[in-house]
C-alpha cells in the first residue's frame, strides 16, 4: 500500500502535469478574455466601461495569441491531421490583430462601438471553436509530453512578452468621440 507521501507526490505530479499542459493553459487564458468580451459586446454598457474593457482586452489578447501561434499552431501545421486547423487559427488571429489596430485608430464613437462589437464576436467565435474542436483534436493527436513541452514554451514566451512590454499594438488607443460622425 502506497504511503501518504507517495500518494501526495503522485497527486502533485499529476496536478503539475495538468497545469503545464498547453491545453489547460489555453483554457485558463481564455477566461479573462471571455469576461471582457461580454462587456465589450453589451451595448447597454456605457462607452467608458466598454473602452476600459477593450483597453484591458487588447494586451491580454495579444499576449495570448502570439505565444499560441508560436507553439500550438506551429506544432499543428506540422501534423497532417491538424494542419488546416492550425492555419485557420493563424488567419483568425491575423483578423483580430487588424481589428485591434483599426479600433485603436478609430475616433468616431459609433464606428468604434461597431468595431469593438465585431472584434468581440470574432474572438468569441474563435475561442468557442478552439475549445470545442481544435483543442480536442489536438489533444487526441498529441502526446502528453508534447503538450507539456508546448505548455512550458507558451508560458515562457508569454512571460517574456509581458516583461518586455512586447505587444505589437500601441498601448493606448484614441478615445472615441461622439462629435465626429463619418
Amino acid at each position: 500500500m502506497p504511503n501518504q507521501n507517495t500518494q501526495s507526490h503522485s497527486q502533485q505530479s499529476k496536478k503539475m502535469t495538468m497545469e503545464s499542459d498547453i491545453v489547460n493553459i489555453i483554457l485558463e487564458d481564455h477566461k479573462p478574455l471571455k469576461r471582457l468580451i461580454a462587456i465589450m459586446k453589451d451595448s447597454d454598457k456605457d462607452q467608458a466601461e466598454r473602452a476600459e474593457a477593450f483597453a484591458e482586452f487588447a494586451p491580454l489578447l495579444i499576449s495570448h495569441a502570439k505565444p499560441e501561434e508560436q507553439t500550438l499552431y506551429t506544432y499543428m501545421k506540422k501534423e497532417e491531421e491538424l494542419r488546416e486547423e492550425g492555419f485557420e487559427g493563424d488567419v483568425e488571429h491575423q483578423l483580430a490583430d487588424q481589428m485591434v489596430e483599426e479600433i485603436m485608430r478609430t475616433e468616431d464613437e459609433d464606428l468604434w462601438s461597431a468595431r469593438v462589437k465585431v472584434l468581440a464576436e470574432l474572438v468569441e467565435h474563435h475561442i468557442e471553436e478552439e475549445e470545442e474542436e481544435l483543442l480536442p483534436d489536438f489533444k487526441k493527436n498529441s502526446e502528453p509530453a508534447e503538450r507539456m513541452q508546448l505548455g512550458q514554451n507558451f508560458l515562457m514566451l508569454k512571460t517574456k512578452m509581458l516583461e518586455q512590454g512586447g505587444l505589437d499594438s500601441p498601448h493606448e488607443s484614441k478615445q472615441p468621440s461622439s462629435e465626429q460622425k463619418h
